[in-house]
């Protein structure tokens, strides 16, 4: 990070915690709701407009939170080449994961 990014890393923060906080209630009921018909309700409600958008937004939320967690541990920890190498390969594990979690839930909800 850059002089002067500190701002920025903390209203991002701020608003995945938004987020998270916002569509944990929707991500919950769902997911209570599923749990009633075991592996098939799970895989229904996943396959619903309900389901799918609330399972992304609350897992989009969360790994970009714990994304930026782990940034300041790095930040906090770490100095010199071994900083910039776990910056760059903390913000390549979230995005796989964001992207895995978005491929396989729009994959299940499309039908494809």
């Amino acid at each position: 990070m850059t002089k002067g990014s500190g701002t920025f890393h903390h209203r991002l923060k701020g608003w995945t915690g938004t987020l998270m906080i916002l569509s944990l209630p929707f991500f919950l009921f769902g997911f209570v709701c599923a749990l009633s018909g075991r592996v098939s309700g799970f895989t229904e409600w996943l396959t619903s407009p309900f389901g799918a958008i609330s399972a992304l937004l609350f897992l989009t939320g969360m790994i970009w939170y714990s994304k930026l967690e782990f940034d300041e541990v790095i930040l906090d920890y770490l100095d010199g080449g071994m900083k910039s190498f776990s910056l760059l390969a903390n913000r390549l594990v979230g995005f796989v994961a964001w992207a895995i979690s978005v491929f396989v839930i729009l994959t299940m909800w499309l039908g494809a």
